[in-house]
């Protein structure tokens, strides 16, 4: 039965190729062939990182061993962090389940294919990434075809003892308290989790390792490159396996580490198979479950009515505006991206304290440069936050259609929730970069109206296309961010960007020409020309898309 439920997948991801139409096929090729040249970024600046190091006499060797094991640590922890998360949905809320568990199937049937499906997508990103590496490495060691086919055949059990590992919590912790509830406490943990580790690598600065005059000194810890990383994980008997094969070759110093992986592997996933047997189908009956509210619930004036009526504001709007708080605080996986968020924003910061940069000129250039990375983090945000606004009404939209109030209003409400965070984190990353840099007082004054102008404008556009491409029926929302609506929302959006930096290279150009002394350097017709043609380009950017988006919705009907 099982080989019936795995070519059942198999079947499915065949049909869903072929049943793709020209455009998607399109689409697709094109995101492999931008995946393809990232990859091999990836692995051009593992060469030169790797080059570098193996050239630091007496430790060059010593440290590339080192920074594997590193590199291998991280991959297994990174695959139990995400077989957490996935495991979550694939073993408890997957669309299919219903089906499965109803189906003259056994429980552990079922959780052995699904255990297999977690593994694989909990995995093959991260061993996307690994793979550049272990290319790299056998370049500098000058290492046989031997060495990769080694590799491959760790990478099974290398994986799947980093799976076990977290689909074991998720049957335990599920088994124990099983309710929907638990999802979120998971998903919210998980999310703290990698967030933790992505600022704690950042901060451990690895780019120190890129330069070996300060590699120089570390030859007083031989002692510790000597020692193994983590020896008694799967990381360091993988790490150990490699350094043997690269040494001599299949002997005794490869295959005892390989045969001890595999071993713990198999008796691994035979565990996780027994624990299955005993909480899997507890678990899943739990996980259906939601918790009850006792009593009856008054409805109370919400913060936003009372705020309108104070205002004296008509209530279409802070009704919406209530609704979308409501909702998106409901849902925890809003509450995880926040973590992450602020995550990223912290080594955003970090990294611009840390750009060698000597002269207050270069800060300056910097500073304003720093306006395209920061729109292009806010455009981001957009494709994940504002761009799906509009189709996270789902099925729901008819109540909208029928009820008492415009698309406009729905539109605004959209706008409005989402332009107020997105200012915040806009104007912080400006404001704080600004100070790290020291920007003079042109450069901080100019870059912090243009970010207001860029947020407003691209809070606007993903609404816009948001409802110029509406997906009411997409079962699960994220896929918008890949669909040709996101791909046409964030091609316009970095057009966008790159005209607004154009347009105010000229009064840039002007400051520094002040800067260096030149005389007479401002053309105060050329300064009014060009904000002039900024305030023209985000009227434009903002208003077309959200008159088409709105003519959209009022017509739209569904399919």
């Amino acid at each position: 039965m099982l080989r019936v439920l795995l070519a059942r997948k198999a079947r499915s991801v065949y049909n869903g190729f072929f049943a793709l139409s020209a455009w998607e096929l399109g689409r697709n090729a094109a995101f492999v062939f931008v995946g393809f040249w990232m990859l091999a970024g990836l692995h051009f600046g593992f060469h030169r990182l790797l080059v570098y190091i193996h050239k630091v006499d007496v430790i060059g060797p010593l440290l590339v061993w080192k920074l594997t094991g590193m590199a291998l640590l991280t991959t297994f922890s990174m695959v139990v962090l995400s077989s957490l998360i996935i495991a979550m949905t694939t073993l408890f809320y997957s669309f299919d389940l219903p089906f499965l568990m109803n189906a003259p199937v056994r429980s552990r049937t079922v959780f052995v294919e699904k255990a297999v499906e977690t593994t694989f997508f909990s995995s093959w990103m991260i061993i996307l990434v690994l793979a550049p590496y272990m290319l790299a490495l056998g370049r500098v060691r000058d290492l046989a075809p031997g060495f990769y086919l080694g590799f491959a055949a760790m990478l099974p059990p290398f994986v799947l003892l980093a799976a076990a590992v977290g689909m074991a919590f998720t049957l335990g912790l599920m088994y124990l308290f099983p309710s929907s509830r638990t999802r979120d406490a998971i998903w919210l943990l998980s999310s703290c989790s990698m967030g933790f580790v992505y600022v704690l690598l950042r901060l451990s600065e690895p780019e120190k390792l890129a330069r070996p005059d300060v590699l120089a000194v570390v030859a007083e810890y031989l002692h510790y490159l000597q020692t193994p990383t983590a020896p008694y994980l799967p990381s360091g008997w993988m790490t150990r396996a490699l350094e043997g094969l690269a040494s001599a070759g299949f002997g005794p110093a490869f295959w005892k580490p390989f045969g001890l992986l595999w071993a713990s592997a198999a008796a691994a996933f035979g565990a996780l198979v027994g624990l299955a047997d005993r909480t899997y189908a507890a678990g899943y009956s739990g996980a259906q479950e939601s918790g009850r509210r006792n009593g009856s619930q008054a409805i109370e004036r919400s913060p936003e009515q009372g705020l309108a009526l104070r205002w004296g504001a008509r209530a279409k709007l802070p009704i919406l505006l209530w609704k979308e708080r409501l909702t998106f605080f409901r849902d925890v996986k809003h509450w995880s991206q926040i973590v992450l968020i602020l995550a990223l924003a912290s080594v955003y910061l970090f990294s611009i304290q840390r750009l060698p940069l000597e002269t207050a000129d270069l800060k300056n250039l910097v500073a304003f440069l720093n306006l395209g990375i920061a729109g292009f983090v806010i455009s981001s945000l957009g494709l994940r936050f504002t761009f799906p606004s509009i189709s996270t009404e789902g099925r729901a939209f008819w109540v909208i259609k029928s009820a008492p109030l415009g698309v406009g209003s729905l539109m605004r409400s959209k706008f409005l929730f989402t332009l107020a965070p997105m200012t915040v984190l806009s104007t912080t990353l400006i404001l704080m970069s600004n100070h790290l840099l020291r920007a003079d007082r042109f450069i901080g004054t100019l870059s912090f109206v243009t970010i207001l102008l860029m947020t407003f404008t691209l809070c606007g556009m993903g609404v816009g296309f948001g409802a110029i491409f509406p997906r009411f029926n997409i079962p699960n929302i994220h896929q918008l961010e890949s669909s040709a609506g996101g791909f046409v929302y964030m091609a316009a959006a970095l057009f966008y960007i790159g005209l607004t930096i154009a347009s105010l290279a000229w009064p840039v150009q002007m400051h520094f020409r002040e800067r260096f002394g030149h005389s007479g350097p401002w053309d105060h017709l050329g300064v009014w020309l060009c904000f002039a043609c900024l305030l023209a380009l985000n009227v434009v950017a903002f208003a077309i898309p959200w008159w088409l988006g709105r003519r959209h919705l009022e017509t739209y009907e569904e399919k």
